[in-house]
């Protein structure tokens, strides 16, 4: 079933979310909780996610609309054009700290990001 899975999405996104839900899983979002799904667009630069946040009874859903990937200054940098949760409240934080703000890339990733490119 994940071969058909894989074909129907394109190899390279299911490839690179598998990569990256471990990854975050064990990085960036351990002290809050874990990534239990993710569905990356890289074609219309798109993802779709759920988190199992520490403290919340019901998952919840992230959409990043729009997404740039961007490398100056000798780093590399994702942009969140567009955002929204299943939660206003982390919708609205969202919309604060992270649209439209450059949000660095550990260097342990980037070599990672000519697959999402």
């Amino acid at each position: 079933m994940a071969r058909v899975s894989c074909r129907r999405m394109g190899a390279k996104d299911w490839l690179v979310e598998k990569a990256a839900v471990a990854m975050l899983n064990q990085s960036v979002l351990k002290p809050y909780g874990a990534l239990t799904r993710l569905k990356l667009d890289t074609t219309n630069r798109t993802i779709e996610g759920e988190l199992e946040l520490k403290g919340e009874t019901q998952t919840v859903q992230i959409n990043v609309h729009a997404y740039e990937l961007l490398e100056e200054d000798g780093g590399a940098y994702l942009i969140i054009k567009g955002m929204s949760t299943s939660r206003e409240w982390l919708t609205t934080l969202t919309r604060d700290f992270a649209v439209g703000k450059k949000i660095r890339i550990p260097e342990s990733v980037r070599p990672f990001l000519k697959m999402i490119s």
